[in-house]
């Protein structure tokens, strides 16, 4: 059993506390799925590259998701529909093995991230509109945390440290960067 199979086979299904409300915009809750896929190379994750014609966040990289509409009847369910508008799969093939740290973004979101573990049968169909790239990156290299780093930026007037990371020459940033960071500490 390699490293990344330890950590997932001790992972186990929790809530974790909320983060303290330090933006004074309205906060909305969102939902996110990390999805893992087991490829014969090892564990990875899929991401994917928001559109460059979307109005916010356009080229980012992150992980399926958005904010919860009053239909859903969980942040779960959030997640899963989203991960269903965005990338066609199917909630069959998607199962949800706990929740992670998430944190509150600079645009006034409340992040729950769920870690998940894709069927390998699970079939893509991008939304096009929505999603300008599908990728995986190994799961291994985003749990080391020497491979982050911290960067300042500026925004509405305020400095701000956030993480990120680049691997295989994508680079992750912000809220993205910052659940997988989490993930890289709870790891060890």
């Amino acid at each position: 059993m390699n490293r990344a199979e330890h950590f997932l086979n001790r992972f186990i299904l929790q809530t974790t506390s909320p983060i303290p409300k330090e933006i004074s915009v309205p906060v909305r809750d969102a939902a996110v799925i990390i999805p893992l896929i087991l490829r014969a190379e090892g564990w990875v994750v899929l991401f994917t590259q928001r559109s460059w014609q979307l109005r916010h966040h356009p080229g980012q990289i992150c992980f399926p998701g958005g904010r919860k509409d009053a239909e859903d009847i969980s942040l779960q369910m959030t997640g899963l529909r989203e991960l269903e508008e965005e990338l066609g799969i199917s909630p069959q093939y998607v199962n949800i093995i706990g929740e992670v740290s998430g944190g509150q973004t600079l645009s006034g979101y409340q992040i729950h991230p769920y870690l998940a573990i894709l069927h390998p049968t699970f079939h893509l169909h991008p939304a096009k509109a929505e999603v300008e790239a599908v990728f995986e990156l190994p799961l291994e290299t985003l749990l080391n945390k020497n491979n982050y780093h911290l960067l300042q930026i500026n925004r509405n007037g305020k400095t701000h440290k956030i993480v990120a990371i680049t691997v295989n020459g994508w680079f992750i940033w912000g809220a993205t960067a910052r659940m997988l960071h989490q993930l890289a500490k709870h790891y060890g």
